[in-house]
Order: C-alpha cells, then sequence, then structure tokens
C-alpha cells in the first residue's frame, strides 16, 4: 500500500484545524457533528494501512525537511501508532458529539478549534518517524492542552499556568534527550535510532536518555512526583477532561515509553523508574481519590492511578507486560473517557459534582446509574468487563519484575493494594453520585445525547471483554512494536485462563473492597476531603516565590532599571574578559602578519570625526544636542562601510540612521529637555564614569586590533563569493545570503520583528494613558438630543484633540512631489536586489521613509492608515514569508528552498516572495512605532477632568462651534487607557444630532 495516505491524513486533519473557525460561525455549538463525523472519516482512511500494519507490515511515507540534519518529515504506521491513533479519532469524535449538548449556546469556536489543534498534533505525535516532528508534535500537544484549560475562565489561569509549568518541563527533558540521540547517532530517524546497537553497547548513554525519557514521560502521563497538574487540570470543563485527560494527553507519555521501549526495556535505570514510579504513582492517585469530594477531581486522580498501573507494567518490559499495558491503555481509553463524561451527565443534573450534595439520583435517572455502573465495574476489574481482563494482565505482568522473585512478590503485593483502593474509589462514585444522597437539589433533566455518547464507550467495553480475541491482532501488533521485535508467543487474549494465581488475586482485591464499600459510612470521618498534604498550587506557588526571590538577589547588581550600574557593570565585564583575553595570547597574535591596507588617510579622518561626534554625546546636556552628536556617529560609520565598498550594508546604515532618529525625536517631544543636573553627581562619579570609559575603550581597540587586523578571508565568504552567483543565479551576495542562504535566519529575525511591534504595543499601553487604536483621520463632535449626559460605552465622542503645526506647509508641498518619486525608488530596489545593491529590507526602509515624511508633513499628530495596518502589514509579511519557505517544502522536500524559473525573458525566483514577506513585516513595525509614538494626547481633558466653554475655546482655536457648557473626560471602554472627551450640553427641544466641528 502506498504510505501516501499517512500525510494524506494529517493534511486532511490539519485542513480541520483551518476550516473550524468557519464551521462553527456556520453551526455554533452544532459543529461537532461535522468534526466528529470527519474524525471518523480520518479513521476510515487509515483503515487500509492499519490493516497492513495488523499482518506485521509497517506503512511508512518521508519526504526531506532539514536535510543539515538529515531531517525528515518522516511518518511511520505500526502497531503503536495505529492504536493510539484510534484512541485519538474514535474517542475524540464521540466528545465533539457529546459536547453540542454539553456546551451552552454560541460559536465555541475556541473549543472546538483547539480540539481539532490537539488532534492534529496528538495524531502527527503518534505516527511520527523522526524525532525532530516527534518533539514540535509533543511541544503542540502541550499547548493546545494549556489554552483548552486557560479558555475555561479566570479560574482555570493558575491551573493552566500550572500544567504548561510541568508539561514544558517534560518538553524540555525530551528535548536534551532528543539532542544528545541526535549528536551521538548521527540521525533523528526514529526506526533507525531504536534499531541502534548504542544501547546495548554503551550503558552510560542508554541510562541518560533513559531517564531523561522516563522524566519526559512522567510529565505527561502524570506520574509521581509530577502527577499534581492533572487534579489541577479539572478547572478546563468535562468535555476537555473526557478526550485531554483520560483518552489524549496523558496517553502522550504513555505512547512515549512504549515507542521507546524497544531500546530501553534492559536498561536498568529505566526498569527501576517505572515500576517504582507507576506503583508509587497507582498508590498516590488510588489513596488522593478515595477522599476526594468533588467527583471530577476524583476521576483525576483515578487517571493519575490508573496511568501508574500502566507506566509500571511498561517498566517491567517483557513482552506480556507490554501486552497488558497496550490492553489497559485501550480500556482506560475507553471506560474513562466515559466516565468523565458521565461526571458531567451527574453535574448537569444535579448543579453540583460535591459528593455531599448531590440528591438521589438512581430512581430518576436508572439509564445513567446502569452506565456508570458499568463503566465503574470495569476499572475496578470486575468481570465480565474489559477492564478485568486488563487489570488481570497488569497483575500478571508485575510477577515478572526484574531484580528476582522477591522484587516480583513486592510490585504483585503493591499492584493488588492499589487494586483495592482503585475498588473503593469506584463504589465511592457509584453510591456517592446515585445512591446515597440526601439533598433536596432540583433534579434537572439532561440531554440524551450527552448520556448517549458517555455511554458508548462504556458499554463496548462489554462485548469486547466478552469476544476479546478480536483484540489478539490488535494489541499483537501494538506489543511487537513496543517489543521491537517478532514475539515469543502470539498473543491469546481469552476471559478464562483457569485457576490461576491473579485470578484469586482478583477475587481477593474484589471481596476485600466490596467489604470496604459496604462499611463506606464508617470511613466517612478517614475521607472528608481535608488536604493530607499542601496543594500543587501552594507548592508550585511556594517555589515559583522562592525561584524569583534568588533571581531578585542575583539580578539586583545588574538591574535594568537602573542603567548605571546595569551598563557599568556589564561594560567593565566585558572589557576585562576582552583586555584578559588579548593579553593571554599577546604572544601567539606578535606571531601572526598583519593584514595590509588596514590604514587609509580617510579613516583616521572619520576616526577624528566619530571620536568627535561620542564626546559630544558625552558632554552634551540637552537632549537635541545629543541626538544629533549620535547622528553624527551614524552617518560617519555610514561612510565609512561606503568607502569599504559595501553599498548594501551603508545604504542600508544611512536609511536605518535617519529612521532611527526620528523615532528618537517622538520619544525625546516627551522627555525633558535637558537631562539632570550635572553638579549632583560629583567628581568622583564623574572619574568613575570616564575611567570606566576609557577602559570599555581600549579594550574594543584591543579585541578589533587582534581578532580583525590578523584575520584573511574566511572560507565561508569565499565560498560565498565564489559559488554564491552559481547556487543562486543572482549577483547580490548581501540579499542572496539573507534571502536564500540563511533564509531561516531571516524568518527567524522577521518575527523578532514582530515580536518588537507587539512589545512596544504593550510597553507602551502600560506605561501611559494613550490607546492603542488611534482616532481617524476625520474627528467629529455630535449634539445629542436635549438633557441627555454622554458617559461610557457606545457614546459617539471624539478620541484625542491634537497639537496643531502652522510650519509644516513646506513640507506638505515637497511630499507630494518626493512620496511618489520614493515610491518608485522603493519598488526599483526591490526588483533589482537580486543582482545588484536593494532587497526586500533596503526597499522597505525607503517605504518607511515615506511613512515618517507623510507625518511629519500632517499639521496634527495624528496616525496614519488605519488603526490596525501595522498589524496586517507584519502578520501579512510573516505568513508570505512562511509560505515561500512552505512552497520549497512541498516542490523540492527542503523548508524555504528557493525555486527559480525563467519567464518573460526575466529570470524569477521564489525568494522574491520571501523578500516581500519581509518588506511588508519591516514597513509594519515603522508605521506602528510613528502611530504610537507620534500621536499625542494634546489637549484632550483627562479622565474625570471637566473643562469649561472658556477651556475648550482655548484649547480648540473656536473650531468647536454650537450650543455646549462643558467637556468631560471619561475613559472608552472598547479602548482601555484612551482619552475620550464627552460633553453636556443643551440645545432646543427637538433638534437632531448634527455634526457641530471636528
Amino acid at each position: 500500500m502506498n504510505g501516501g495516505v499517512l500525510p494524506f491524513s494529517i493534511a486532511l486533519l490539519g485542513l480541520l484545524v483551518a476550516v473550524t473557525p468557519l464551521v462553527t460561525r456556520l453551526l455554533g455549538r452544532a459543529s461537532g457533528w461535522p468534526l466528529a463525523a470527519a474524525y471518523l472519516g480520518v479513521a476510515a482512511l487509515l483503515a487500509p494501512a492499519a490493516g497492513r500494519v495488523l499482518d506485521g507490515e509497517p506503512v511508512t511515507w518521508s519526504r526531506a525537511w532539514f536535510p543539515a540534519l538529515d531531517s525528515s518529515f518522516a511518518l511511520r504506521a505500526d502497531g503503536l501508532g495505529v492504536v493510539f491513533a484510534a484512541i485519538a479519532l474514535v474517542i475524540g469524535a464521540v466528545v465533539l458529539a457529546y459536547a453540542t449538548s454539553y456546551l451552552g449556546e454560541g460559536r465555541q469556536t475556541s473549543f472546538y478549534w483547539l480540539m481539532t489543534a490537539f488532534t492534529f498534533a496528538m495524531v502527527g505525535l503518534v505516527l511520527a518517524d523522526d524525532l525532530v516532528l516527534l518533539f514540535l508534535c509533543w511541544e503542540l500537544t502541550s499547548l493546545a492542552s494549556f489554552l483548552l484549560i486557560a479558555r475555561s475562565g479566570t479560574s482555570a489561569e493558575g491551573a493552566s499556568m500550572r500544567t504548561l509549568l510541568i508539561t514544558g518541563l517534560g518538553g524540555l527533558f525530551l528535548l536534551a534527550a532528543v539532542a544528545a540521540i541526535v549528536a551521538r547517532l548521527g540521525t533523528t530517524s526514529l526506526h533507525e535510532v531504536l534499531d541502534s546497537p548504542v544501547w546495548a553497547e554503551d550503558p552510560a548513554f542508554a541510562t541518560l536518555v533513559a531517564v531523561l525519557v522516563g522524566l519526559a514521560a512522567f510529565t505527561k502521563s502524570a506520574q509521581v512526583p509530577f502527577h499534581v497538574w492533572l487534579p489541577d487540570a479539572m478547572a478546563a470543563i468535562t468535555p476537555v477532561s473526557a478526550y485531554l485527560h483520560a483518552a489524549a494527553v496523558v496517553k502522550a507519555g504513555i505512547f512515549l515509553m512504549l515507542r521507546f521501549s524497544p531500546a530501553l526495556h534492559d536498561v536498568v535505570a529505566w526498569n527501576v523508574l517505572l515500576v517504582v514510579g507507576g506503583l508509587l504513582t497507582a498508590l498516590v492517585g488510588g489513596f488522593t481519590a478515595i477522599r476526594q469530594q468533588d467527583l471530577k477531581k476524583l476521576m483525576a486522580c483515578s487517571t493519575v492511578s490508573q496511568l501508574g498501573f500502566i507506566t509500571a507494567a511498561i517498566g517491567v518490559g517483557t513482552y506480556h507486560a507490554l501486552a497488558a499495558a497496550v490492553l489497559h491503555t485501550i480500556a482506560h481509553a475507553l471506560f474513562k473517557s466515559g466516565l468523565f463524561m458521565m461526571v458531567g451527565v451527574v453535574d448537569g443534573a444535579a448543579g453540583t459534582r460535591e459528593l455531599t450534595r448531590i440528591p438521589r439520583l438512581v430512581s430518576q435517572m436508572p439509564v445513567s446509574f446502569a452506565v456508570m455502573v458499568l463503566g465503574c465495574a470495569s476499572m475496578a476489574g470486575i468481570p465480565p468487563m474489559l477492564g478485568f481482563l486488563s487489570k488481570e494482565e497488569l497483575l500478571a505482568a508485575y510477577g515478572e519484575t526484574p531484580g528476582g522473585q522477591l522484587a516480583g512478590v513486592v510490585a504483585l503485593a503493591v499492584g493488588a493494594l492499589g487494586a483495592v483502593m482503585t475498588f473503593v474509589y469506584c463504589g465511592r462514585v457509584v453510591f456517592g453520585s446515585f445512591v446515597d444522597g440526601t439533598s433536596d437539589r432540583e433534579i434537572k433533566p439532561v440531554s440524551p445525547v450527552m448520556i448517549g455518547m458517555a455511554a458508548l464507550p462504556i458499554v463496548v467495553g462489554l462485548p469486547l471483554a466478552l469476544a476479546v480475541g478480536v483484540l489478539d491482532t490488535t494489541v499483537g501488533a501494538a506489543t511487537q512494536a513496543a517489543v521491537g521485535g517478532p514475539l515469543e508467543d502470539p498473543i491469546h487474549l481469552a476471559l478464562w485462563h483457569g485457576f490461576t494465581l491473579e485470578l484469586f488475586i482478583s477475587v481477593g482485591i474484589i471481596a476485600v473492597g466490596a467489604l470496604l464499600v459496604a462499611n463506606r459510612r464508617r470511613l466517612t470521618p478517614f475521607v472528608d476531603g481535608r488536604r493530607l498534604a499542601p496543594d500543587s498550587a501552594t507548592v508550585i506557588g511556594a517555589i515559583r516565590d522562592g525561584l524569583a526571590r534568588v533571581g531578585d538577589l542575583a539580578a539586583r547588581g545588574v538591574r535594568a532599571d537602573h542603567p548605571s550600574r546595569h551598563v557599568s557593570i556589564n561594560t567593565a565585564a566585558v572589557s576585562v574578559v576582552l583586555l584578559g583575553g588579548v593579553i593571554a595570547v599577546r604572544d601567539d597574535l606578535a606571531a601572526q602578519p598583519l593584514q595590509d591596507n588596514l590604514m587609509r588617510p580617510f579613516d583616521a579622518v572619520v576616526l577624528v570625526l566619530m571620536a568627535l561626534s561620542v564626546l559630544g554625546v558625552a558632554v552634551s546636556r540637552t537632549r537635541l544636542a545629543a541626538t544629533l552628536c549620535l547622528s553624527g556617529v551614524g552617518i560617519l560609520a555610514t561612510a565609512q562601510i561606503m568607502a569599504l565598498g559595501a553599498p548594501d550594508v551603508g545604504l542600508t546604515q544611512l536609511l536605518v540612521e535617519s529612521l532611527t532618529i526620528i523615532v528618537i525625536m517622538l520619544v525625546l517631544q516627551k522627555l525633558p529637555t535637558t537631562f539632570g543636573n550635572p553638579r549632583r553627581d560629583g567628581h568622583s562619579r564623574l572619574l568613575a564614569r570616564i575611567g570606566l570609559s576609557v577602559l570599555s575603550g581600549v579594550a574594543m581597540a584591543a579585541g578589533t586590533w587582534a581578532l580583525t587586523s590578523r584575520r584573511p578571508r574566511s572560507d565561508v565568504a569565499m565560498y560565498y563569493l565564489e559559488e554564491g552567483p552559481v547556487e543562486t543565479e543572482g549577483a547580490n551576495i548581501v540579499n542572496t545570503i539573507l534571502v536564500e542562504f540563511r533564509a531561516l535566519d531571516t524568518l527567524g529575525e522577521l518575527a523578532v520583528l514582530a515580536m518588537a511591534g507587539v512589545a512596544v504595543v504593550a510597553v507602551l499601553s502600560s506605561l501611559r494613558h494613550e490607546y492603542l487604536d488611534p482616532p481617524p483621520a476625520k474627528n467629529r463632535w455630535y449634539v445629542k438630543p436635549p438633557e441627555v449626559t454622554l458617559t461610557g460605552k457606545g457614546t459617539t465622542a471624539y478620541r484625542a484633540i491634537h497639537r496643531t503645526w502652522p510650519n509644516t506647509v513646506p513640507l506638505q508641498l515637497m511630499v507630494r512631489f518626493a512620496a511618489p518619486v520614493l515610491v518608485v525608488i522603493s519598488a526599483y530596489l526591490f526588483w533589482r536586489g537580486h543582482n545588484a545593491p536593494g532587497g526586500g529590507f533596503i526597499a522597505a526602509l525607503v517605504g518607511s521613509a515615506i511613512v515618517a515624511l507623510m507625518y511629519l508633513s500632517t499639521s496634527r499628530d495624528r496616525q496614519l492608515g488605519r488603526p490596525r495596518l501595522p498589524l496586517f502589514l507584519i502578520g501579512g509579511g510573516i505568513l508570505i514569508a512562511v509560505a515561500s519557505g512552505l512552497w520549497g517544502l512541498l516542490a523540492k522536500g527542503s523548508f524555504l528552498e528557493p525555486l527559480h524559473a525563467e519567464a518573460l525573458g526575466q529570470h524569477w525566483t521564489s525568494s522574491m516572495v520571501f523578500d516581500l514577506g519581509v518588506y511588508l513585516g519591516v514597513l509594519g513595525l515603522f508605521l506602528m512605532t510613528v502611530n504610537l509614538l507620534g500621536t499625542s494626547e494634546g489637549e484632550a481633558p483627562a479622565p474625570g477632568e471637566e473643562w469649561t466653554r472658556e477651556r475648550v475655546d482655548e484649547a480648540f482655536e473656536g473650531e468647536l462651534p454650537g450650543p455646549m457648557d462643558t467637556v468631560r473626560g471619561e475613559r472608552a471602554d472598547d479602548h482601555p487607557g484612551s482619552r475620550v472627551g464627552v460633553r453636556t450640553h443643551h440645545v432646543s427641544q427637538g433638534v437632531p444630532p448634527r455634526e457641530v466641528g471636528r
């Protein structure tokens, strides 16, 4: 079979993520039905590949991705991938159908969009055959689960952050493991890594990777001590818990352990970590679940316990143990997803999840009661449910624990104790939610869809147990993938294996558990829900506060909000290190000849003038004079670059310098005109500054002399000069390096520009009372009907009043002629950038110069363009750049690989599309900066301030005629931090609203 079905399935799930907002816009909360059908459709698409896998032949597909890392976008469907993909898709479809009745009215776009995004990442994770792809999908599942928890409201913010903290820590462990594997083996191919002999030949390396992978998996599968995030995550809504915390995200950790089991199952550290950690987690989770009063948190703690059982079986590492782990993974996904959804049913009927407040539901909801009994019976291991069979297989696996007979006996005893706890908390769920209730709370009807979808995965467990042989091939294929080779014996599952030790232990577990449940009222004081230890929020908060205090102490000496201290310590440290290094290698340097033409008369002139400019910056007492001297340094640097024969860099430097000075001037208009009083500094502080300046100057000169003056052209530089025109068919080496050779670096820098724009918005909005969406070009005042006071949201109001600059008329006339010329120059530089000085960045700087001239020529401080235009430009630029990279990936198998073609007598390259993204991003950032720094509150009244008619006339210079008594400043709800002029006025009765001024 063609492995192309794998990427096609992933692509369909990605397309589903893209169209989900449109679907929710059309169907609202009913979007779950078509999305569920799409999940089942993808599962059906994978079915033929799954059939081939079950016959013993994996299905693979691969395309080159990062050739430098020998990394491919590789997919592989084997037994493990098929089982976990089926769980993600089928259980996901059931949960989405359940959500159509659980969710409230409305679009619910964020829920459905994030759920589809999570499924996309989860299926990508379980089908990945490349370590880089596996890691990316692993992190995407963490982000999606974080956002799904966080969307549940303010109460979920802390829980979502703690979840992200712990799962993010697991991502770091996995990243370290991936880096170590790639560095040692030189490949990112997952199946090649698992088949490598290094695991047996190098025990130290195998132990390191085993610990890192084990800890990474522990964070996702909620194993002690990382288990605290899972009960915390119950702040999410029930469908999220039913999917992520029963069938998906926690199964990602289980999958990772099973995936690496072929390489690590014989590593002692792996066995000890997983067996001890898993059994301890089973006890801790079970004990915590018994004491819970919140039904949903009880389910979360029971999930922790059940995952501990599976983890311990994987740690045992024998093929029987791995088969038990796979079988219980399937059983757990079925009964636990259904039980979580049943919690939603109980909550919907009773209006609460507190066991002490739930009324007696058994008589009014007999079907729901039966479903809950079946689900808990499967979790407790009561025959003839599938959970009984999987629990027996687990107990048998614990007897095979490495380390001798004693280790097996201890593991089996601990597993049995955990199973007793499981029976007890299952009894609490059944009787607490349906039988023992005494509350007189009103019982509300629950949608049959919710009950039906919750029952579906639970009820399926009964016929599967009775005909469990149908799972032989599935479990066998998954076990074979986890073992990494052919099985010793074929997997044969059956509900009855005769009178075995595990059967007698199961009978004892049921007997002891039933006795404890029957005496549950006597256990009430013990299960009162009081905490025996600090909760996760307290522990993580204490850790965070402690680390913050340590960080504050470490950063106190170099705090960025203390400029002199921050600059002086860092500058002195760099200078000392640099001087010390030069002195240490002075003998080696003396033996190397200096390069020719290091000093020309022009260089001396530039040096003297630049030194004078720097001195001017240092001695200036006014900010304007310091800015002028600083601009002189930039102009002189431009001249030096031009003299060295680098027109691209020189032109860039000149344009950046000009635009930077404009931005600095925009900032200066909001600062005092002079610096602080020089007399306050004193001679000692002045001498210290002079000494530091001399030290840093000498250090930089020595470093330049040592590192630059003796270095010939590097091999990399010569490669670019000689091979660049051949490889790229472009003569402009600078531009081809930026958009072809190092396009990924440029894409990263473009993303940094976008983040800089976000930072500008965030900083300015937090430091001043200023609107983030500046007013439109025409701001109008309106008169309203009599005796109406305009306040708050929804008023037609003036956003701000701007200063008028009467000396801009000549500049306005000049811009009319200069702007079209600059547009042509910008387009010309962009067009020719592949073969001559120019390119997207330089062209964008010329375009930014147009923006600067247009702003400087306006008679009032105002924004240019629509409020959201800069964001669209920046976002559009990044999307275009990424799209050009995907174009290369699809066409040539490598992200950002340029494509070349000849048409219309011209040479065309896809790097021009990438350059267009750079152009838009740079232009958008400068436009955003000008709009945020250049607009002013001017003479608008502050919030709460009220102006008289005389004050208004003075401020507006008669531009606002009409009847008006006062103007009062208010904040607009839709523009936090803005000033809105709102006036109270009196007009003749019956006069409609009319425009009275600008």
